[in-house]
């Protein structure tokens, strides 16, 4: 199984959200039971994806039980009372099908991805284990203990990775948003089997799923088997997450010094505006995205990187595509130290990328946005994970079929705007990374 950590995942949704056009044939219907299907076609080859999402993840564990949706998900591979042991995944690489998941902090899915002619064995798999998951307590103390070495892995030992879940936890402030998806050590090796199990009947139901089938299928016959595998499954009573609202605006620092690391680097994560509660704002700030660091002739790269080589590397990322906040990065590597000067540094290079910012500018960076749409329309399993995520997290697929009229909607004034809510008045963490104590330099 794999697991996103934090910023990964920001880094894959910011590229998704990229990969939206009306051009893209996406159907949408639901089941009685409450089971959402997303169906893409895609008739090149005879191949299909299967995602079920569940629209739960890190957001939705009980206070001091961090780490049960990501340990849950490794369960999922134990078996049922059908599928016994770990025969899931045997059955399906005998049927020469790929299949994982993962984890994150709005959603929990699983995939396949397979011959046509083998999805209706793929939807039995996964639509038995959806209420029927056997979890024994041997089964439950050995995934447990994979569970907390990923986490050293990961995290513990991965300088950047245990930098980027401080800004994480500092930024949202007692937010769902602050939990990170491994849990911690502690929250880990105190999680108990009954834990799983209260996890698992409060939110792996067909009303709080959406299953996304991509490739070479239609929407009759995607109706007609999800009919068939999931649609005598019971729905459960679910008692949404309630997400609070951060404060209007807020600033906080954090510094970090740590021998293993090399290069010092600058973090800045706002937390802004997402597709669901404001899709004007959502595609103004994925521009401003791509206009800022989109690809080396972007205005930050060329400023910081090749004319006044005040840093060897730049980057900027919008996630808008998130059941709250999205998030909203600006980081570097310095040539030199991440300190406050250096934030100095970043700061006017925004300010002057922004108003340099023009309209033959703009929209060269559309362009580009748009044209990377192209190339996803070929790709069952990208599509798959995109419109999954979107209805999963409640963005609708309204606005995803929409994508391209509301990138090409997005006018300068707006794009300007976005970079003054995001310095000026959206709540905020910069972060440095030290590659040594400071004070020995």
């Amino acid at each position: 199984m794999k697991y996103f950590p934090v910023i990964l995942m920001l880094v894959s949704l910011c590229l998704s959200g990229k990969t939206q056009a009306k051009a893209f044939n996406i159907d949408s219907f639901s089941l009685d039971n409450g089971l959402q299907v997303v169906v893409i076609e895609n008739h090149k080859a005879p191949i299909v994806q299967q995602m079920l999402f569940y629209k739960t993840g890190a957001v939705d564990e009980r206070p001091g039980k961090g780490g049960t949706a990501h340990l849950l998900e490794h369960l999922m591979f134990r078996g049922t009372a059908k599928v016994k042991g770990q025969k899931f995944n045997r059955v399906l690489e005998e049927n020469g099908a790929e299949s994982n998941a993962f984890t994150a902090q709005d959603v929990t899915a699983y995939h396949q991805f397979l011959d046509i002619s083998r999805l209706e064995l793929a939807m039995f798999l996964e639509a038995d284990r959806m209420r029927g998951l056997k979890i024994s307590e041997d089964d439950f103390a050995t995934e447990r203990d994979i569970v907390f070495q990923e986490r050293k892995q990961r995290i513990d030992n991965d300088p950047a990775a245990r930098f980027y879940e401080m800004l994480n936890d500092v930024l949202w402030q007692g937010h769902p948003y602050d939990k990170p998806v491994t849990g911690t050590d502690d929250e880990i090796m105190s999680l108990t089997r009954q834990d799983a199990v209260d996890f698992y009947k409060t939110y792996y139901a067909p009303n709080n799923a959406v299953l996304v089938l991509s490739g070479d299928i239609d929407a009759a016959t995607a109706r007609q088997l999800a009919e068939k595998y999931y649609g005598q499954l019971r729905p459960s009573d679910i008692e949404p997450t309630r997400f609070s609202d951060l404060p209007e605006f807020y600033k906080a620092k954090v510094e970090m010094s740590l021998p293993e690391v090399r290069l010092g680097r600058l973090v800045k994560i706002w937390a802004v505006p997402s597709f669901g509660k404001y899709p004007e704002k959502a595609f103004a700030m994925e521009v401003l995205a791509e206009y800022l660091a989109g690809d080396k002739n972007a205005p930050l790269y060329q400023d910081l990187v090749i004319k006044r080589k005040q840093a060897l590397s730049v980057h900027v990322g919008y996630d808008g595509i998130a059941r709250s906040y999205g998030r909203f990065s600006l980081g570097a590597v310095p040539v030199g130290l991440p300190d406050e000067a250096f934030e100095d540094v970043l700061e006017k290079a925004w300010s002057r990328a922004v108003e340099d910012l023009t309209s033959e500018k703009l929209d060269r960076a559309k362009q580009k946005i748009l044209a990377d749409l192209v190339y996803l329309n070929d790709n069952p399993i990208s599509l798959a994970q995109t419109a999954g995520y979107w209805a999963a997290t409640g963005n609708g697929l309204d606005i995803l079929r929409q994508y391209e009229d509301g990138i090409n909607a997005v006018s300068l004034e707006a794009v300007k705007e976005a970079a003054e809510q995001i310095w000026q008045r959206a709540p905020q963490v910069s972060g440095a990374l030290y590659p040594e104590d400071k004070n020995d330099e």
